[in-house]
């Protein structure tokens, strides 16, 4: 219901009025061939089994900084894998994933009560108004994620 009037503000204020510089055309000849994809699927289910267990329906915030943490070291080896290796689309699916990973996390963070099937220890009341959560731009550029 969101994603229209969204991609409208876009096209009419632009991306928070950031202004890009034209990108260069990828290098292949700094990069070799993915013989390691086992890293990226020992990655991938890494992320599956934290997002589970740190971020599912019961949450702590302890848990949570946890999940920040190894989102940032899988980000980080997600990088160095891709400047050294060729890109394939497991390997962009799975930046992606961590990506949308992150975003639940800091979503879940800025929460500060229980509500629908998210439990928190931490917080465990509800709100008397249930209010969305908003992160804007400038809160996922400024994360130390």
């Amino acid at each position: 219901m969101i994603g229209r009037p969204a991609a409208r503000a876009i096209e009419e204020e632009g991306f928070c009025g950031a202004v890009h510089a034209p990108l260069p055309d990828w290098d292949e000849s700094r990069v070799s061939d993915p013989d390691e994809e086992v890293v990226v699927a020992h990655n991938r289910d890494e992320l599956r089994r934290l997002m589970w267990n740190y971020v599912g329906i019961v949450r702590t915030d302890k848990r949570l900084a946890r999940a920040r943490h190894r989102l940032a070291l899988l980000r980080d080896e997600i990088h160095e894998y891709y400047a050294n290796f060729k890109v394939s689309r497991d390997l962009l699916e799975l930046r992606n994933l961590v990506d949308v990973a992150s975003l639940i996390v800091d979503g879940a963070r800025s929460r500060r009560e229980s509500r629908g099937l998210h439990f928190s220890r931490d917080w465990p009341a509800t709100l008397p108004k249930a209010l969305p959560t908003v992160l804007s731009p400038e809160h996922v550029r400024n994360r130390n994620v």
